[in-house]
């Protein structure tokens, strides 16, 4: 395999499928729209079902929830029409009481998102090539998933599994590029991240042990003191990785930058 090339590339010449941000397709001649609504949840719930077939039933609950209108089944076949015709005539196959994407997994950029950070994660006793993976993974992000439907009924739980995720390689990149030595460069990064996450647990771990380990003693104390809080505001304990991390710190045994 060539240098900086993915088992999941996907070839130039396929469509892509992207959930990670609002729903839309990438054809060879550029951004494709899917069309309205509906037609996007129809196209996002065979996505997240990729490589299974998807009962029709779950498609109407997608659509419509509880109320399946009596045009139900045309409507529903109308918009697989479409999206055949923007994929390709064989990309949506028909079994049973159900339908399925036949397609390449890869061409779906969750699936590539996910497989870059499992590449990544077996990476993580080499920084420079696990930063690199965890990179790439994160720049498949366009916004949150699924865009407008992420609060959707059927589709809520897996846009919050795709988020978890996301932040999840967000760290994994950051505590790469901390064994690369680039406190420097991490510390703007984790402080706009906290920002974002403020009961992310870790991200203050890491800037805790970045601060402290540049030397800014007072700046991790106060960190730390920070954190305590909130969690103390919303009923949480501080946990004994933060005791342990604040003890060593004021004992003066700093982790090393």
């Amino acid at each position: 395999m060539a240098d900086g090339q993915t088992e999941f590339e996907v070839m130039s010449d396929e469509c892509t499928i992207r959930i990670l941000g609002p729903v839309d397709v990438v054809t060879p001649d550029g951004p494709r729209p899917v069309g309205g609504r509906q037609a996007r949840a129809v196209l996002a719930t065979l996505a997240v079902g990729a490589g299974h077939a998807v009962s029709i039933d779950l498609l109407n609950q997608a659509l419509w929830g509880d109320r399946p209108p009596a045009s139900a089944a045309n409507t529903l076949q109308s918009y697989i029409s479409d999206l055949r015709r923007l994929l390709g005539a064989g990309s949506i196959a028909r079994v049973n009481h159900s339908y399925e994407l036949d397609i390449d997994p890869r061409a779906i950029d969750a699936v590539r998102f996910e497989a870059l950070l499992g590449e990544a994660a077996a990476a993580r006793d080499q920084p420079k090539e696990c930063a690199r993976l965890g990179r790439e993974a994160l720049g498949l992000w366009r916004g949150r998933p699924f865009g407008e439907l992420a609060d959707d009924e059927a589709l809520h739980l897996e846009a919050l599994r795709l988020d978890e995720l996301r932040l999840a390689t967000m760290e994994l990149c950051l505590e790469a590029e901390l064994a690369l030595g680039h406190a420097e460069l991490v510390l703007g990064e984790l402080e706009v991240a906290i920002e974002e996450h403020p009961y992310r647990e870790h991200l203050w771990h890491l800037l805790i042990e970045t601060l402290a380990g540049q030397g800014r003693r007072v700046e991790a104390l106060r960190a730390c003191k920070r954190l305590r809080g909130m969690l103390n505001e919303v009923g949480v304990e501080a946990g004994d990785d933060l005791v342990a991390l604040e003890r060593r710190i004021l004992e003066g045994h700093l982790p090393m930058p």
